[in-house]
């Protein structure tokens, strides 16, 4: 039988997570290395709290969570996400009875992507159910590093409901940020959002800040990932602001890179600033 040692162990090198990430904040490297060789000298609340960084509760442990199906299962459901292969989404789903005694992550897993199945299919209503119930057994079992894709996917849902979604991209980007994630791809598609969401309320202060923000991820990780949409989003917000001098400082600095990327028709919408502003 696998012991809470060994289950921390597997799950984190599943994750591709340091020890010394693991333990900070939380305990020594040498406590946590410890800990996986089954030498429980931490306190609970130390064990729990480096249960909690991995998205684990001792739920998960008791049901046995780490087992071949198990793993299988959401490792399965996270590469259709990745992809948006909501057929393959669908037909794993399906078998999810071959799941002994599913813990409470797999349960969260089945209700997100039941979830994000029924949003592809427009069904708005049966989506914002199973969504809820994945958010409330996240909150309450302390999977928080699902959080902010849950809180996305909430945010979308409003979205097509036509409700406000900005609570939810706010508590998306609020809580990856509590969790310290460096998955750059999802803090800019949150940061993106947010963008949106500001720039259409004319909150043009807040799309700036934003779109700063977002333009020095992308820099760092040498990536063109949306990065011509939040420099168009910049634009309008200065345009806006009636920040001229400040629109053609930034079409100098930006040419190249709406050139780069092949997005000049985007970038001739912008050669007359009060043709935008207007």
């Amino acid at each position: 039988m696998k012991t809470i040692g060994d289950k921390i162990r597997r799950e984190r090198i599943r994750q591709g997570i340091s020890q010394k990430k693991l333990s900070l904040g939380i305990c020594s490297q040498s406590s946590l290395s410890r800990l996986e060789n089954n030498d429980m000298s931490l306190s609970m609340r130390k064990v729990n709290q480096i249960l909690e960084r991995l998205g684990l509760s001792f739920m998960d442990l008791a049901a046995d969570e780490g087992t071949v199906k198990g793993e299988t299962f959401l490792k399965g459901l996270d590469k259709t996400r990745h992809h948006d292969d909501y057929d393959g989404m669908e037909a794993i789903l399906r078998h999810h009875h071959g799941i002994k005694a599913p813990g409470e992550k797999s349960i969260m897993y089945m209700k997100w992507h039941h979830g994000l199945v029924a949003l592809h299919k427009k069904d708005y209503g049966e989506s914002e159910k199973q969504l809820r119930h994945a958010i409330y057994i996240a909150e309450k079992f302390k999977f928080r590093n699902h959080l902010p894709e849950l809180y996305m996917t909430m945010g979308d849902i409003k979205h097509f409901l036509e409700e406000p979604p900005l609570k939810y991209y706010t508590g998306a980007y609020k809580i990856y940020r509590e969790l310290n994630l460096t998955d750059f791809r999802l803090e800019i598609k949150i940061l993106y959002h947010l963008i949106v969401c500001n720039s259409n309320e004319g909150q043009h202060h807040q799309v700036i800040l934003k779109c700063k923000k977002a333009i020095n991820i992308l820099s760092r990780n040498f990536s063109s990932y949306m990065m011509c949409d939040i420099y168009d989003l910049w634009f309008k917000a200065l345009a806006g602001l009636n920040e001229e001098e400040e629109y053609t400082r930034l079409r100098c600095r930006t040419h190249i890179i709406f050139e780069q990327h092949s997005c000049l028709d985007m970038w001739e919408k912008l050669e007359n600033y009060p043709a935008v502003n207007n």
